[in-house]
């Protein structure tokens, strides 16, 4: 499966405090991905050239800015079928969300779901039953607004439980 990542750039205890979260929370994904916004959900690899030229144009036209998470929510999530709680995106959310339908303009369109909206989020804990997810203290994630910055896009494969990173293409506009 084909994915499109940004991995914000936070201060350091931050990005420090984020990434032991996950490894509580969520250890399997946290250990083959560090902290990340998806902004194009896995699809299929016969579409890989398409996105590629899709991240390519993208980044051209995108300057580094900042995201800011200020809020969290806790829900289900009817794809993977797990719980999951989501840092939700404040301030540059409207960018994210912009690169995210402009990175779904391409063949792979067909693929997304649009009985979802997207929202922009980073997911940092991840269960399969709801009772665990409510023993979550999402304060130790610590304390809001978390504060990054978005610089370039990563185009990665998912296969055979390795994520591989095939194209980080920064920002140059």
């Amino acid at each position: 499966m084909i994915y499109v990542l940004a991995y914000p750039i936070f201060e350091s205890g931050s990005a420090e405090r984020i990434s032991a979260f996950r490894a509580k929370h969520e250890p399997q994904r946290a250990k083959y991905v560090p902290p990340h916004i998806t902004l194009v959900f896995g699809v299929a690899n016969e579409h890989l050239q398409s996105i590629s030229g899709l991240v390519e144009v993208a980044s051209r036209q995108c300057s580094i800015f900042p995201v800011v998470f200020d809020d969290w929510i806790s829900e289900f999530d009817p794809f993977e079928k797990k719980h999951k709680v989501l840092l939700l995106c404040g301030d540059g959310q409207a960018k994210v969300t912009s690169l995210h339908n402009q990175l779904y303009e391409g063949s792979h369109r067909s693929e997304f779901s649009s009985a979802h909206q997207f929202r922009a989020h980073m997911t940092v804990a991840t269960y399969d039953k709801r009772t665990d997810l409510d023993q979550v203290d999402v304060s130790t994630v610590g304390e809001f607004p978390i504060e990054g910055k978005l610089s370039a896009l990563e185009l990665v494969r998912f296969e055979d439980g390795r994520l591989t990173t095939l194209k980080t293409v920064p920002f140059v506009a």
